[in-house]
Formats: C-alpha cells, sequence, structure tokens
C-alpha cells in the first residue's frame, strides 16, 4: 500500500524522508507504530480489522529510500554475522552463476566467507567511489541529518574502510588476484592462470582470505 505521504509535494517530502534516514538508518529505530481511530458507527467488526490492519500497514511504511533498508534489516535481523546489506548481497550472488557463487554450490566456500567475500567487494566498491569523488574535487554534499547523523556514517566509513585495509595488507601479495575473483568476478580458474599458480593453490589464498576477513 502506498504511503499516504508520498501525495505531497517533492519539496515537502524532502524533510521528512531526511527525518526517516536519520531515525531509521542512522539511528536504528524500529518502524512507527500508527494510532488508530475509533471504530466508526456502522461498520461491521470484520470490515473494521481488514481497515485496522491497512491502516497499521500505512502507517508503518516509510518512504522509498527508506522502506526499502529497514525491510532488509528487518528481514535478516536474526542472522548473527554480518550486516543485513551483505546478507542480501551474499543471497544475491547465490542465485547468480558467478565465481562465488560456483564455489559455493561446490562446497568450496561456505556461507560466512562467502557474506565475507560480499562484504570486502562492498568495502572495495565504497572506497573507490570515495576516492573517484575526491578526485573529481567534487564538494562533499550536506545530508541534512545534522552533527549526529554525520558523526555516525563518518565513523561507519572510519571502521568500514579500516577493515578493508587491514585486510589488503594481510592478503599481501595476493590481493590483486583475490580482488579479480571477489570484485570482478573473475573465475579462480582463469586467475589462477594470470597469476601462474596451481587451482588448487588459488582456492587455498581465496578460503583463508575469506576467512581473515573481520578477523584480524
Amino acid at each position: 500500500m502506498r504511503h499516504p505521504v508520498t501525495k505531497l509535494e517533492p519539496l515537502a517530502i524532502a524533510p521528512l524522508r531526511e527525518a526517516q534516514r536519520v531515525a531509521h538508518l542512522v539511528l536504528g529505530n524500529p518502524r512507527p507504530a500508527p494510532s488508530l481511530p475509533r471504530k466508526p458507527e456502522g461498520m461491521s467488526k470484520q470490515e473494521w480489522k481488514a481497515r485496522k490492519a491497512a491502516l497499521r500497514v500505512a502507517g508503518a511504511t516509510l518512504l522509498p529510500g527508506v522502506e526499502e533498508p529497514v525491510a532488509r534489516r528487518e528481514a535478516w535481523s536474526h542472522k548473527a554475522q554480518g550486516t543485513p546489506e551483505t546478507h542480501a548481497h551474499a543471497e544475491a550472488e547465490a542465485r547468480r552463476d558467478g565465481a562465488l557463487a560456483r564455489l559455493h554450490v561446490t562446497g568450496a566456500i561456505d556461507a560466512h566467507q562467502l557474506a565475507a567475500a560480499a562484504e570486502i567487494a562492498l568495502a572495495h566498491q565504497a572506497l573507490t567511489a570515495d576516492v573517484a569523488v575526491r578526485t573529481a574535487k567534487l564538494e562533499p554534499r550536506s545530508t541534512g541529518g545534522g552533527p549526529d547523523a554525520a558523526s555516525a556514517e563518518r565513523i561507519a566509513a572510519v571502521i568500514r574502510d579500516r577493515a578493508y585495509s587491514d585486510w589488503r595488507a594481510a592478503v599481501a601479495p595476493h590481493a590483486a588476484m583475490l580482488l579479480t575473483i571477489i570484485v570482478d568476478d573473475i573465475g579462480v580458474t582463469i586467475a589462477a592462470r594470470r597469476s601462474r599458480m596451481s587451482n588448487r593453490r588459488a582456492r587455498a589464498i581465496l578460503v583463508s582470505a575469506l576467512n581473515r576477513w573481520r578477523r584480524g
């Protein structure tokens, strides 16, 4: 059901979307609990039950851009390791016929290693995008979420970048080969041939590198 606030003009929606983004994505607050009106006179209990359900859904539905990541968080909140985005990405990877997906299907890597690969790929892409923006000398855009929101985002980015830098240093001198598999989705056989090593050794290096992610 479409959220009623989406009928507002774009300029009126922007502040509300930013407020929802800070509340639910930065601070991690749960969905809003809508207040329900009294049962209208003359409405049957069955009709009122259906009406209340619709009102609850409408009142708890967030604006586009906020609803999707919140839904991912709820869908993956039972997972002990990794972020909702990581597990969603890993699940998508597992569904497609990619290099890492094939390794997972054959049992060469497990679900935790597949999730680690997804986090490494996301960290690499974020770092690469950040470098591209700074190279282009673009002015950073304000999120409008205030100092607390900006600080939370910076801290998260620093932790992510530090984890990636530590991982990359730990897997050197095989980082280039590993990134072709993890980021570029090149098969282990091709990556091994390019690095002039056996498939078995390349696979062992990959598994060891995935086990090192965020584990020191």
